[in-house]
Parts: C-alpha cells; structure tokens; sequence
C-alpha cells in the first residue's frame, strides 16, 4: 500500500505542479471544479446510496455552485444554493418516511453541495489573487507535508488516540508531527518561493494550514462514519476517493484565500 502510495504521489505531483503553474488560469480552474464534482459524487453516494434523484440533484447543483465560486459569478453559486434549500425541502415534502429523517436529509443536501462544490472551489479564487500561484503552492505543500508527516510520526510513535469517535488511528503524536511537518514545509517554501511574508508570519501560517488539514482529515472520516461507509472512493490507486485527496485541502484553501486577500490585498 505505501509503495503504490508513493508511486502515484510521484507522478501525480508533477502534473499538480503544471497545472497550478499554467498561465491561463481556466486551465486550473477546469481541474479544481472537476475536483468538486468527484468529491461531491463520493459525498452524496455516501450519503444517498439508494435515492438515486437525490444523489443527481446533489452532484448537479454542486458543479453549478462550483463553477459560479470558479468564474466569479455570485449569481450563478447563489442559485445554486437557493435552489439546494429549495430541492432539500421540496424532497422532505413529498417523502415517504417520517418527517424527522427526510429533514436530515435534506441538511446531508445543503452540507454536501457546499462543502463540495463551495469551498474546494477557492483555489481558482486564490489562484487569480496576487502572487496566486505562491499561495496555492504554499497551502498545498504545508497541507501535504502535514499529511505525511503526521502519518509517519503516528506510525512510528502513535499511542494517545486524537478523535477515537471519529477516527480510532488518529493520535495526539501524529497530529503533534504533523503541525512539525508542516512548520518545516512552511520555512522551506519562505526560503525558497515565499518571500512576501516574515519568519513569524510564516510559522503561524504553517501551523493554521496544517491544524486546518488535520481538521479536514478528520471531517471526511466523520462523513464516513456518521454515513456508514467504509471508503469515500477508489479512484487514486493507494489514496482511496478524491474525498481522501481533498480532505485536508479544503478548509486551508478557504484560510489562505480570505487570509491573501484581506491582509495582502
């Protein structure tokens, strides 16, 4: 399993690298809403596994709120969203079952089309931002190197579970690992790509993007768990679904982005 892992790691990062990197912008933006439409699809197929409108909906109205976030076109994800809310209820009225569960789902409705098609979205935002394509590199290298570095710290030295409700493998010592990994990733890219911050600045932004992709870890195995499945997907050879790729860039790409734009702006 890690060595299938590590091959797939090393042909799938050039490629990332080109992409991110790819002048017109489009380009990456086609990837990240494609992204979106993977990761909703594992979403709603967990989450609906035998309500197949339900699921389309889902998957649908997720690519549109994507590409409305992708182009900057607010019209477009407002009515993505409005009409999940308008779907969500207009499924709990005509359901067959009792009032209480066709309410859940419609909350598993509005959860998956935005976790799925709102925020992942962010990066082609923070890509078309100043000095974009820095950020992107640098939230997606702390993101990965915390990965990494929290599952061989856990591996390794792992015996105080973080989140066992949630996630039993998870210990304090990987978690711990990880904000170290992702510290270290920080202080590679400032002295390498990322200048434009100070060496306080940096650590900081270090260790929130690597907090905030352990969270995300976290998040996807509480989707799973809390829907009863066992994987999210099974596309990347060695990674499982595209859930289990974009878990921990999710909510780092929400922080850099608002963080690029507000402070750097």
């Amino acid at each position: 399993m890690l060595r299938t892992r590590l091959v797939t790691a090393l042909v799938a990062l050039p490629l990332l690298a080109l992409v991110i990197l790819h002048p017109f912008i489009p380009v990456f933006a086609g990837v990240v809403v494609a992204a979106s439409a993977a990761q909703a699809y594992e979403f709603f197929q967990m989450a609906f596994p035998a309500r197949w409108v339900q699921r389309i909906a889902g998957v649908s109205l997720s690519l549109l709120v994507a590409t409305g976030v992708a182009a900057q076109r607010p019209e477009l994800w407002g009515l993505g969203i409005a009409c999940t809310v308008g779907a969500g209820l207009l499924f709990c009225l005509f359901d067959s079952e009792s009032i209480a569960p066709a309410l859940a789902r419609a909350g598993h409705l509005a959860l998956g089309v935005v976790y799925a098609g709102f925020l992942l979205a962010h990066f082609v935002l923070l890509r078309g931002s100043r000095d974009g394509a820095s950020w992107v590199i640098f939230t997606v290298v702390i993101a990965m190197a915390s990965d990494t570095g929290g599952y061989f710290t856990g591996q390794l030295f792992g015996s105080r579970p973080l989140a066992p409700r949630v996630s039993p493998n998870k210990t304090v010592e990987g978690a711990v690992g990880a904000l170290g990994a992702g510290m270290l990733a920080a202080t590679l890219a400032h002295v390498t790509f990322f200048a434009q911050t100070g060496w306080l600045e940096v650590w900081f932004l270090g260790v929130v993007i690597s907090a905030l992709s352990q969270i995300g870890d976290l998040t996807e195995s509480m989707f799973k768990r809390g829907f009863g499945a066992k994987d999210s997907g099974w596309i990347i050879p060695g990674h499982g679904g595209i859930l289990d790729r974009t878990d921990s860039l999710v909510f780092p790409a929400i922080f850099s982005y608002y963080y690029a734009v507000l402070v750097y702006a």
